[in-house]
């Protein structure tokens, strides 16, 4: 046997199947493939026993980890070369044959990396990787590296100074996808199990090393690694995983002196991300409200000194220093409540904000002392000075920063699909039967045919120029019209097209992409929810949330006679104040893993309903109907119908 290739997959069920379409092509009769699973419960071993039956597929009762699920593979290996390959991977055609032509030729070679490109056709870093010595890491974890890719000293974490496209040696191989000569693992041993995941990969190619073999990165071999798919890489749990793995690597194979210096580096680079998050939850938003704070202040106070010096008005200091900054804070606080700060920015949001804030600044002026009043052309005039320059800022902002592009989402998509005719009529039936928004759909070929079919605007050699005429959103390959060389080739032409691109496994059951996987079965009524703003309705049921707890408060005497839990009455405000729960919520019996992550509600809307679990889909389209339709309306509504069980 010349070729062992092992997977490890834990609850990535259609990146599983997805995989091995593309490993199966690959190999021939001289290679084999061994699934090792660690406990999924995604209906893994199901698809596995229906679809794969003649692959070798061991499934694990309990999650053992990435190196020891990798071991257990190693051990059963026949193959003169083993490969360590992510589930969350598609592999050219060629890959497997070009890496044993390599190894073949390169005796000295013990571990081989290979080029990877991300789902949206963008060259991965870490297909190349030098060790991570102390100063390594400190120019990684603190940026010096991401500023000077290039540099032989700052960009030695990712060798950026090493060409995409060379072949050279290199310290630490990829993870995702690892060959390794047998006889290098028997002499350096397997992978540390001390890992459970992240660093493991980096200590054995350390070893290899250290065995007298050498490491190499090979770019004439390529695949696509949905990176962070099978192990959701932006997380503050991941930096902490990732980090304390270097920490174990520093203790294994450093001098006392740089292992203790590299853990103190570690260590300062998790509490760094963690208060960088903090900093960004806190005030993510905050400096823009503040910079239309200082904007809506001036605004007003220049209109007051206009009107002082050309109008012969009369502006007293309280006004100044008392009225101007509420009038200002007010205009902001209700742009905030208008979602003129959700992202993406919306124009609409702003506008809708600036006349509600200047009708609720009439309204106070209205109500204030005369010593207070002035001319309601200072309002007006002041608002739209605001309004206007506010555009401004972040219009010169988009030129200069990542706000660019932050648009409102599309809730109908427009989509080219590479394929046949039979091709193109399966990704129809698939997007019609899951309710996929969908604005525009057409094929194109994957080579030349007089005359082209009715539904096709043109042929693979011309996507390029169909994605711009057409201004298209999403490019849906279909794999059993295309190789996957043909794919990672499209990819690699249209990354920085700004498009999402998705491939359709045979039948089309699912597509899976870069962003996201779409899934059959009962996704129809979950994919509408795309198209909501989740910021606000989180924002505005914290307003109902607060205000209702404040007010049962005030008349809580007359509020315990309503309810039946009395009690429970009180906890629950608490609660709500404290943000735990809220007063209403989604019913837990129609929940999904497409549904967004909400506060447990005290009451929903179907909570006089018994509903049997055949019928769970009620439950389902519920509760889609109740995040679609949402407003502060409909919970107050709710409330008050529900009011004797506000003590659940």
């Amino acid at each position: 046997m010349k070729l062992s290739i092992i997977i490890v997959n834990y609850n990535v069920r259609y990146f599983l199947e997805h995989c091995l379409h593309s490993v199966i092509k690959a190999v021939d009769e001289s290679m084999e493939i061994l699934v090792i699973d660690n406990a999924s419960t995604d209906g893994s071993r199901e698809m596995m026993a229906e679809r794969f039956p003649d692959i070798h597929y061991d499934y694990q009762e309990i999650n053992h980890g990435f190196s020891k699920a990798n071991n257990i593979g190693i051990k059963k290996a026949k193959g003169e070369y083993v490969v360590l390959l992510n589930p969350d991977t598609v592999v050219k055609e060629d890959t497997f044959i070009k890496c044993i032509q390599f190894m073949d030729e390169h005796i000295d070679c013990g571990g081989l990396g290979i080029h990877m490109i991300d789902g949206a056709g963008k060259f991965l870093p870490e297909s190349k990787r030098g060790l991570p010595t102390p100063s390594a890491a400190f120019y990684k974890i603190f940026g010096l590296s991401g500023l000077f890719p290039k540099s032989k000293r700052f960009g030695k974490y990712h060798l950026g100074y090493l060409p995409e496209f060379e072949t050279n040696e290199i310290e630490v191989l990829s993870g995702a996808y690892m060959m390794m000569r047998q006889s290098a693992l028997e002499k350096c041993g397997f992978l540390d199990e001390e890992y459970f995941m992240y660093g493991e990969d980096i200590d054995l190619s350390y070893r290899i090393t250290k065995s007298g073999f050498k490491n190499y990165y090979f770019p004439e071999a390529q695949i696509i690694h949905y990176k962070g798919e099978s192990t959701k890489k932006g997380s503050v749990n991941y930096v902490f995983v990732f980090y304390r793995a270097m920490i174990i690597f520093a203790r294994k194979h450093f001098e006392k002196g740089q292992a203790s210096l590299f853990g103190a580096l570690i260590n300062a680079a998790i509490y760094f991300r963690a208060f960088l998050a903090l900093l960004s939850r806190l005030f993510g938003k905050t400096w823009q409200m503040l910079v239309d704070l200082i904007i809506a202040y001036t605004s007003f106070y220049l209109v007051t000194r206009f009107y002082e010096e050309f109008q012969s008005k009369d502006f007293s200091l309280p006004f100044v220093s008392v009225a101007l900054p509420a009038y200002a804070i007010i205009m902001v606080l209700t742009l905030v409540f208008s979602g003129a700060y959700d992202k993406p920015f919306q124009s609409q949001k702003m506008v809708k904000g600036w006349l509600v804030s200047t009708l609720v600044l009439l309204a106070v002026y209205a109500l204030l002392p005369e010593s207070y009043r002035f001319s309601r052309a200072v309002i007006l005039i002041g608002s739209s000075t605001a309004l206007i320059a506010g555009f401004i800022w972040r219009i010169v902002l988009t030129q200069f920063s990542s706000i660019k592009g932050q648009i409102a989402p599309k809730i109908n998509t427009r989509r080219l699909v590479v394929g046949d005719e039979f091709g193109l009529h399966q990704v129809k039936s698939f997007i019609e039967k899951e309710a996929l928004e969908s604005d525009f759909i057409a094929g194109v070929l994957p080579k030349a045919l007089h005359p082209m079919p009715l539904g096709f605007v043109g042929e693979r050699s011309r996507l390029k120029a169909c994605i711009e005429i057409f201004k298209i959103d999403e490019v849906i390959f279909c794999s059993d019209c295309l190789s996957n060389k043909d794919i990672l080739e499209e990819m690699n032409l249209l990354k920085n097209q700004g498009i999402e691109m998705m491939i359709a496994l045979p039948n089309v059951e699912f597509l899976i992409g870069s962003q996201r996987v779409i899934k059959p079965h009962g996704n129809a009524l979950t994919h509408g929810l795309r198209s909501i703003n989740l910021t606000a309705i989180e924002r505005n049921k914290r307003l109902v949330d607060v205000l209702f707890a404040l007010t049962s408060i005030i008349s809580l005497p007359l509020t315990l006679l309503l309810v039946d839990e009395k009690l429970g009455l009180v906890k629950n405000i608490f609660s709500v104040l404290k943000g735990k729960k809220s007063w209403v919520g989604l019913d837990q019996r129609g929940l999904s893993q497409d549904f967004p992550k909400l506060k447990q509600g005290v009451i929903h809307p179907l909570i006089n309903v018994i509903i049997s679990s055949e019928k769970k889909h009620l439950s389902l389209s519920e509760n889609v109907s109740y995040l679609k339709n949402y407003s502060v309306i409909s919970d107050f509504k709710l409330i008050l119908t529900h009011f004797q069980l506000l003590g659940n």
